[in-house]
C-alpha cells in the first residue's frame, strides 16, 4: 500500500491501536504513534532505533526477530502474539501483533500493529453484548445511510421484521416509505424529513402499514449519529407500535371531549362532610350559574344543596349500596340563588392508593317539574270545566278516551265509566251527521263552535256547540275537544226569530194599512184645497203636509224594521255612483226650489252595503233641504275615493250643527234645530252606516251650514 506522507501520518497518530513503524532492513524503531507508548509507558525518544523484540517476550514459537518474522510469510504479512512488559503497569501485556509492508513516499517500511489483546477481547464482546441487545431490544431498530439521497436502511434488528411483516432482505437497501400508505398523514413524514436535512433528532407518530396491509400506529424517533469530528455518520432510528396506546388516548379524548360537551353536569367530588369539586364539566358550571370550574371550587359541594342532609343521605346510601349507582331528585341553590330541581345518578369509586371519590350525573328537571305542576292544574282545570271536555278515537265505532265530570252531567251518565262504555255515535241524533263531521275534521284538523243535536243517555235532546282538534297520541290520531250545551240558547234563536217573523208582518200589515189611510187623507185634502175659501186653505195645506210626513215617517219606520230584521248575510257589493245619482235625481224632482250640485265626477266603485243604502243617502239630502233656512236650500254633493274606503261628502248652507251637538245629533229621538220631526231619520243613517261596516260624522261648512261624512269600506 502506497501513501503520501501527510495522509499517512494523519492515519498513523489516530489509529485506536499502538502502530509502530519499522526499518526492514535493520529491525529497528524508526517512530511509534502515542498509542503504543501508552501500551508500554515509555516515550518515543526512549523507543526511537530500538528493536521491538527488546521490549517483548515472545510466547511458544514466536521469533524476536521481525525481519526473520517477515521471511517466514512471504506474502508481506504476519501476525504474531508477543508479551509486552509495560513500565506503567509493571504487568505484561498479552498483544497480537500484525506486520505488514507500506510504503511512504517511495520509501519501504514495516508496519507492527499492536492490539491489546484483552482490550480488544473487550472490546468484541462489547460489541457482541451490544448486538445481542439490539438485535434483542423489544421496539424496531434501524440504520440508515446519510450519504445517499433517499436515505436507505443499512440495518433492521428482529423486533423491526417483526413489526412491520418485512424480512431483512426485503428492506435493506429501500427507504422507510414502503410503510407508508393512504391514511398516513404528511404532516409528520415532512418533520421527519426537515430534521434529516436539519440534521436533528425527532420524534413523530403516523399510521404505518404492514406488508400484510394492517395498520399500526408507529411511533419514530430518528437521530443522527456522529463521528469524533461530528459529522454525521448514520441515522439510528427507534420505531415502536403504539397502536393500543393511541386507541386508549383516543377513547381518552372522546370521552373527555363526551363530558366536555354532554348537556348533563358531570362533577368528581371527595367524600368529606363538605366536599370539593376534584371536577366539573362546562354543563354543571353552567346549572350552578358559575363562570368557570375554577369558581366553583371556590365553593363545597354541600353550599349547592338546598336542604344539606340531602347530600349527606346521598352518601350513607352509596356507602350501602355494594359499588351500586344511587340516584336521587334534589333541589341545587346556583350561585345567583336560583333553585333547580334535578336528578342526581352518584358511584363511588376507589383509587389506586385507596381514596374514595364519588362521581355524579346531574340532570337538571326543572322544566319536567313544571310541565308536571302544569299539567296537574290543568287536569284540576278541566275537571272544575262547567263544559264537556273529551278525547275519543275515529271511526264509526269511536269511543271515547277521556272525559271530564262535566261530560257525566251533560249526557246524564251515572259515571265516567259509564260514558266510557257507549261508543260516541250513540250521542248523535243523527249518526250521518256524527260521520259527516268526523270527516270534516280529518280533513281541516280543527273545528270550531260546530252546532250539532245530541242526545243524552235518557235519551233527551239537546244542542251542543262542539270545537275539536285532531292530536297524534303514540302514533295514533284521536279527536280532542269541548261541547258547551246551547239547548236554552237555540230555544231562544227559534223563539226570537219566531218574533222577528211576527213583527216583520206586523209592520207590513202597519205600514200598508197606514199609508192607504193617509192616500185617502192625501186624497180628499187635495180636494177640499179647490172647495175651501182663503181662511180654510191654511188648515188644508197644514192636513196636506201632515200627511206627507207621515207617508215619509211611515217609510223611515220599515226602513228601520228591515235593518232590525236584516243579517250580515244580506251584506253585498252595491254601486255608489248608480245608488247616490239616483237619491240626487228624486231630491232635485221634489224640491224644485233647491239647488243640488255635483262637485267633480262620482267614482265608479263598489261598496259593502245593501239595498238599504238608498235610505242614508235620502235621508241625508233630505235633511240638508228641508232643515235649511235660506230662501234658496244649497247642497252639494262629492266623493273620493281612497285605499280602502270611498268618502262622500253632503254639505249645506243652513244654519249648521253646534259642536255640542255633533255627537248626539244621531241619537234616537234627537231633532234638528227647530225641528218638529221625530229625529229616527239620523238615527237610522248611523245605524246602517255602521252595519256596513263605516262612520258617518258632522263637520262646519264654511263660511255656514254643515257637512255630512260618510265613510264606507269599498268591496275588494
Amino acid at each position: 500500500m502506497s501513501l503520501s506522507a501527510s495522509a499517512y501520518q494523519t492515519l498513523f497518530e489516530n489509529d485506536p491501536d499502538g502502530l509502530v513503524s519499522i526499518n526492514p532492513e535493520t529491525g529497528r524503531i524508526r517512530v511509534c504513534n502515542e498509542r503504543f507508548c501508552d501500551l508500554i509507558g515509555r516515550d518515543r525518544q526512549e523507543l526511537t532505533d530500538q528493536r521491538l523484540g527488546a521490549f517483548a517476550t515472545p510466547l511458544q514459537g514466536a521469533n524476536r526477530d521481525i525481519a526473520e518474522s517477515l521471511q517466514q510469510d512471504h506474502s508481506g504479512d504476519t501476525t504474531v502474539e508477543w508479551q509486552l512488559q509495560s513500565d506503567t503497569t509493571e504487568e505484561s501485556i498479552l498483544v497480537e501483533v500484525r506486520l505488514s509492508t507500506v510504503s511512504v513516499d517511495g520509501d519501504d517500511l514495516v508496519l507492527a500493529r499492536v492490539s491489546d489483546v484483552a482490550e480488544h477481547e473487550n472490546r468484541r464482546l462489547n460489541f457482541e453484548r451490544k448486538s445481542r441487545a439490539i438485535e434483542a431490544a423489544p421496539i424496531g431498530i434501524t440504520i440508515t445511510d446519510p450519504d445517499r439521497d433517499d436515505n436507505p436502511l443499512i440495518y433492521v434488528n428482529e423486533e423491526f421484521q417483526h413489526l412491520t411483516g418485512y424480512s431483512e432482505d426485503e428492506v435493506l437497501g429501500r427507504n422507510c416509505r414502503f410503510l407508508q400508505g393512504e391514511e398516513t398523514g404528511s404532516e409528520p413524514v415532512t418533520e421527519i424529513r426537515r430534521a434529516i436535512d436539519d440534521e436533528k433528532p425527532v420524534t413523530v407518530e403516523l399510521r404505518n402499514y404492514r406488508k400484510d396491509g394492517t395498520q399500526f400506529w408507529n411511533r419514530v424517533t430518528m437521530a443522527p449519529v456522529r463521528d469524533g469530528d461530528g459529522e454525521v455518520t448514520n441515522y439510528v432510528g427507534f420505531q415502536e407500535d403504539v397502536t393500543d396506546r393511541k386507541q386508549y388516548q383516543q377513547e381518552l379524548e372522546l370521552s373527555h371531549h363526551l363530558l366536555e360537551t354532554v348537556p348533563s353536569g358531570v362533577l368528581r367530588t371527595d367524600t368529606t362532610p363538605d366536599g370539593t369539586f376534584e371536577y366539573a364539566n362546562p354543563a354543571l358550571v353552567s346549572l350552578l350559574g358559575a363562570e368557570s370550574a375554577d369558581q366553583l371550587r371556590e365553593h363545597c359541594v354541600a353550599d349547592f344543596y338546598a336542604d344539606p342532609e340531602a347530600r349527606e343521605e346521598l352518601l350513607e346510601a352509596l356507602h350501602d349500596a355494594d359499588d351500586a349507582p344511587v340516584k336521587r331528585e334534589v333541589t341545587l341553590e346556583t350561585l345567583d340563588g336560583e333553585r333547580r330541581d334535578v336528578v342526581i345518578t352518584a358511584s363511588l369509586t376507589t383509587d389506586e392508593i385507596g381514596t374514595e371519590h364519588v362521581h355524579k350525573v346531574v340532570q337538571d328537571i326543572t322544566e319536567r317539574k313544571e310541565r308536571e305542576q302544569a299539567l296537574k292544574r290543568y287536569e284540576r282545570l278541566v275537571e272544575n270545566l262547567p263544559i264537556g271536555v273529551y278525547q275519543n278515537t275515529p271511526g264509526p265505532d269511536g269511543e271515547f278516551t277521556f272525559v271530564n265530570e262535566a261530560m257525566v252531567d251533560l249526557f246524564d251518565a251515572d259515571s265516567k265509566s259509564d260514558l266510557h262504555h257507549h261508543s260516541v255515535r250513540d250521542l248523535y241524533v243523527d249518526a250521518a251527521e256524527r260521520e259527516e263531521f268526523s270527516e270534516q275534521l280529518r280533513e281541516a284538523s280543527v273545528v270550531t263552535e260546530r252546532e250539532l243535536e245530541l242526545r243524552t243517555l235518557r235519551d233527551e235532546t239537546m244542542w251542543g256547540a262542539v270545537t275539536a282538534i285532531t292530536s297524534e297520541v303514540d302514533g295514533k290520531t284521536v279527536f280532542d275537544g269541548v261541547i258547551q250545551d246551547i239547548s236554552e240558547r237555540k230555544q231562544y234563536e227559534q223563539r226570537l226569530k219566531e218574533q222577528r217573523d211576527d213583527l216583520d208582518v206586523l209592520n207590513q200589515m202597519l205600514r200598508h194599512d197606514i199609508r192607504n189611510d193617509l192616500q185617502l187623507v192625501t186624497a180628499y185634502a187635495d180636494f177640499l184645497a179647490n172647495q175651501v175659501d182663503d181662511e180654510g186653505q191654511e188648515y188644508v195645506e197644514t192636513i196636506q203636509e201632515s200627511a206627507a210626513h207621515a207617508v215619509e215617517l211611515t217609510q223611515t219606520a220599515g226602513d228601520i224594521a228591515d235593518v232590525m230584521l236584516s243579517t250580515e248575510d244580506s251584506r253585498q257589493q252595491v254601486d255608489l255612483r248608480s245608488r247616490l245619482d239616483g237619491e240626487l235625481d228624486e231630491i232635485r224632482s221634489e224640491y224644485s226650489n233647491a239647488a243640488i250640485t255635483v262637485e267633480g265626477s262620482i267614482p265608479r266603485v263598489s261598496v259593502i252595503a245593501d239595498d238599504m243604502l238608498d235610505s242614508v243617502f235620502r235621508n241625508l239630502l233630505t235633511n240638508a233641504v228641508n232643515h235649511n233656512d235660506k230662501e234658496i236650500p244649497e247642497v252639494r254633493v262629492s266623493a273620493t275615493e281612497r285605499d280602502e274606503t270611498v268618502v262622500v261628502r253632503i254639505a249645506d248652507n243652513g244654519p249648521g250643527v253646534p259642536d255640542d251637538q255633533k255627537e248626539t245629533v244621531f241619537g234616537k229621538g234627537e231633532k234638528g234645530l227647530e225641528s218638529e220631526g221625530t229625529g229616527i231619520g239620523l238615527y237610522l243613517v248611523e245605524t246602517l252606516v255602521e252595519t256596513y261596516g263605516g262612520d258617518v260624522r258632522v263637520e262646519d261648512n264654511e263660511p255656514h251650514g254643515a257637512v255630512f261624512v260618510i265613510e264606507l269600506p269599498k268591496a275588494v
